[in-house]
């Protein structure tokens, strides 16, 4: 670090269900998930606890003791179902050229390029020994080469594309006592306004996120949560709210 001498051939990064990433340096490799569940995923510990809490007893319902990683002397692990803040797939397999493009603004698709990192990718995953899971998650092979056919910029580019468009602007949205403007612990606390947003936000509702979100509007948490909220499921669920707000009327 001190003189800049290189030590590696590439470095591995990322967030917990999220982009994994690689760079060597120049270029930079962000890969989503191949699905748009962005499934299977689970955690690995030996103590269920997040940052600021506890694992609850639904998360932990369906966690299993799994056989130990190379890495946890011969430890085994509880394997629990994971929750992600946000799903990578909303944005798309991402390759930028730091020399040129040191923001990380414009993506590049280049089929070659991106082969190279993918395979830079893969071995720094087996290397790292991730567990098989992963490379399904992000369509990588566990064994052998990586081919063109695991390649996913070009075929994730609209998500990309849509990734840059403006959030919602809470003027779009009606108003009203139960709105997407009001905490989600207030909708939680009306029976309808709750069974909208079970027929619709399920994926919140069963997860870790929810606790957390309880003081957040639906119009923050989709800020957050990118990709758990699509503006088109937002409208949705803000039309079916002011119906109820006009039957209570």
């Amino acid at each position: 670090m001190a003189d800049d001498t290189p030590v590696r051939e590439a470095a591995l990064f990322g967030g917990f269900g999220g982009h994994v990433s690689v760079t060597d340096g120049r270029y930079v490799y962000m890969r989503a998930c191949a699905n748009p569940y962005n499934q299977p995923l689970h955690e690995h510990t030996l103590m269920p606890t997040h940052m600021r809490g506890r694992f609850t007893p639904a998360e932990l319902k369906g966690a299993e003791l799994v056989p130990p990683f190379p890495f946890t002397k011969d430890v085994p692990l509880l394997k629990v179902p994971g929750h992600a803040l946000s799903n990578p797939y909303s944005f798309g397999t991402l390759l930028f050229d730091l020399h040129t493009d040191p923001g990380q603004e414009h993506p590049l698709l280049d089929d070659a390029l991106e082969l190279r990192m993918a395979t830079l990718l893969t071995r720094q995953l087996r290397t790292a020994d991730a567990p098989l899971e992963q490379y399904e998650r992000l369509g990588l092979p566990p064994t052998g080469p990586v081919t063109s056919a695991h390649l996913l910029a070009r075929a994730q580019k609209p998500q990309a594309d849509a990734a840059l468009q403006p959030a919602p602007r809470p003027e779009d949205f009606p108003t009203g006592p139960l709105s997407v403007h009001v905490p989600l612990r207030d909708l939680l606390a009306h029976p309808e306004a709750a069974a909208v947003l079970r027929d619709r936000f399920a994926a919140l509702l069963d997860g870790p996120l929810a606790q957390r979100a309880l003081d957040l509007t639906l119009l923050q948490i989709a800020a957050l949560a990118i990709g758990l909220l699509p503006t088109d499921r937002l409208h949705a669920i803000a039309t079916r709210l002011a119906s109820i707000n006009t039957v209570c009327r």
